[in-house]
């Protein structure tokens, strides 16, 4: 959607800017400007600064932030037009939208409105003083209550929340799209979930999508109760508590995820705020790509029983096939996080984290041995596959490792394993792609310019990842760029289908949306071999205004060598001397301004 200038204008002068940035930063008043610590980057002395004049929130030492709507975009990790979007419908300022997102309008507003009422309740009824009372006894605060919006779905009646939106405009139509309210038979209307506990699911975006209730009556049989999926929940495409988390994931570099709510509020507790959970479901791959734009780390913390072992198992694959740095917190006792926080303590939870973590693959070795007679041939077999699957994201030297370990406790030769070393690589069934590829010359990147010094051609291809990363600076630098500045022919046709194709119906770039684009094989290879590697490099490399304006210096001084050297080959040829005279006082200019430009970037 493009979104009128006006209307931009418009967001940036209304939204209160300190209100926006104080949940991230800490600020404190210093003259017309507010200051606090930069959340873009590890700041010990405060550098970010926020202007209700400007209407600007950036950072004088990383150089990060900017309007209202780009710090948004930047600490959400989302496209400038759901930036957009998200600050307008705080403001109410109605924006053209698609009709499939005008659809679900209504229902966010009757989560929000629902999601205030039940904290409302909570603080401000006699039943919520038992729900209180609950969450005091599982050791939590009023702040940290208030930090997850935990709230209380009001027991009497059974119909408190129907009625309450009924009263506020919503149609039933919209309560139950959104899974708030069910209808009876005889078609009267009932509120989904009562006397319940309810913490609130928000999607990337702080939106909220739904609700996970905790039952307060000891008979009831079902302790959790879930919003059904819907228009705008889908269970496997959200993170619990990630939309509060991006800050301190950005700032610790890694993503603790766990299973369940109250190991978030465990871990919140201890000081860990980067924390958030699949809510008790396996996790899927779509959970593991969110994982992967916050962060390239993470760490495994699930519950040390049977269950949240083997969950474990399942998801080393997916984080491992996102190129994901995996480790993987095993807790003592078979205990679950908030349970051995509340066993013991704060101090012993802390010190988890730095006694009990293992890498995926010393993990899986672990566990797939345990109990098993490796003088059994059964069990050997059974071993030896666990141990095939487990490796098949290892790199060379670590299946190097683990094929010593393995002969070792199975008694025969590395030898005898290392002819069965195509038991160790993925299976996956040969498609004529494949067999094209197989047919191919070993891949080869093709020079356009070979003679010239690879720094161009590394400034040329990171200005590319730079386009990839945020699409806002995708005009600036084509136009830049264009057809002229070239190093490498295949990076300027990867730059021309990047924006002359993809980005004219995709706001944010994704490495296999944006293959479907490329048609030719060649091209695919050099995609995957020189571009993709450096994304999965740059995950959370953030890059400055500085450093783009120094990539597109560089790529200005090629095109001065490139004159340079035409102007060297034109003299040879060049009879007249008033010709001779205007190409040589332009060679002079020009090779001063190569070696002042050289000075300034060593």
């Amino acid at each position: 959607m493009n979104i009128p200038r006006h209307v931009i204008d418009e967001i940036i002068e209304k939204t209160d800017i300190v209100a926006l940035v104080s949940p991230y930063v800490k600020l404190t008043k210093k003259g017309k400007n507010y200051m606090g610590l930069c959340p873009f980057h590890e700041d010990k002395s405060p550098s970010f600064s926020v202007s209700t004049e400007k209407h600007l929130a950036k950072c004088m030492a990383c150089g990060e932030g900017g309007n209202p709507i780009t710090f948004y975009q930047k600490i959400k990790n989302v496209s400038f037009n759901q930036a957009a979007k998200a600050l307008a419908d705080q403001l109410n300022i109605k924006l053209d939208i698609e009709v499939e997102e005008s659809k679900t309008l209504k229902e966010h507003d009757a989560l929000k409105s629902t999601n205030a009422f039940y904290q409302f309740y909570l603080f401000n009824s006699e039943s919520g003083k038992q729900a209180l009372n609950y969450l005091y006894g599982r050791e939590m605060t009023d702040e940290q209550i208030k930090h997850f919006e935990i709230g209380l779905a009001p027991k009497e009646k059974g119909d408190s929340l129907y009625q309450l939106l009924k009263s506020q405009g919503f149609e039933e139509e919209v309560m139950l799209s959104a899974g708030l309210i069910k209808q009876r038979e005889d078609g009267t209307y009932y509120d989904l979930m009562t006397n319940r506990v309810t913490f609130p699911i928000h999607d990337d975006l702080d939106r909220v999508v739904g609700f996970s209730g905790r039952t307060l009556d000891k008979n009831d049989q079902i302790k959790y109760l879930n919003t059904p999926e819907t228009v705008v929940f889908k269970k496997g495409e959200v993170l619990y508590h990630l939309s509060k988390a991006i800050r301190d994931i950005r700032l610790s570099k890694h993503v603790i995820l766990h299973e369940g709510f109250f190991d978030v509020i465990a871990s919140y507790k201890s000081e860990l705020k980067n924390a958030v959970a699949t809510m008790g479901t396996a996790l899927t791959r779509q959970q593991a790509k969110l994982i992967k734009r916050m962060s390239n780390r993470i760490i495994v913390a699930y519950d040390g029983d049977k269950a949240g072992i083997n969950a474990t198992l399942k998801a080393i694959p997916l984080l491992l096939q996102e190129g994901l740095m995996v480790e993987v917190l095993s807790i003592p006792d078979g205990l679950d996080p908030d349970d051995f926080y509340k066993e013991y303590g704060k101090e012993k939870y802390e010190e988890l984290y730095g006694q009990f973590l293992e890498d995926p693959f010393q993990f899986g070795y672990r566990i797939h041995k345990r109990g098993l007679d490796l003088t059994n041939s059964n069990d050997i077999q059974v071993f030896q596959k666990n141990v095939s699957d487990l490796l098949i994201y290892a790199d060379k030297t670590v299946k190097e490792i683990y094929l010593k370990k393995l002969s070792s406790d199975i008694g025969v030769s590395v030898e005898s394993l290392t002819i069965k070393k195509q038991a160790f690589q993925p299976k996956t069934q040969e498609t004529n792609l494949d067999v094209t590829k197989k047919n191919q010359l070993p891949y080869k990147a093709k020079p356009y310019h070979s003679s010239l010094p690879r720094k161009f051609y590394k400034a040329e291809k990171q200005l590319l990842i730079v386009m990839m990363k945020n699409k806002e600076y995708a005009p600036r630098i084509e136009q830049a760029l264009g057809t002229t500045k070239v190093v490498n022919i295949d990076m300027l046709k990867l730059r021309t289908i990047l924006y002359m194709d993809y980005y004219q119906t995709n706001d944010v770039f994704e490495v296999e949306a944006f293959k479907h684009y490329l048609k030719d094989d060649h091209l695919i290879q050099v995609f995957e071999h020189e571009i993709i590697q450096s994304l999965e490099w740059r995950t959370t490399f953030v890059f400055k205004e500085s450093d783009i304006e120094d990539l597109l210096n560089t790529m200005s001084l090629l095109m001065d060598i490139k004159e340079y050297k035409k102007i060297i080959d034109e003299l040879k040829s060049v009879e007249e001397s008033y010709t001779q005279t205007l190409l040589a006082e332009r060679q002079k200019k020009l090779k001063n301004g190569i070696e002042s430009r050289k000075k300034v970037n060593r």
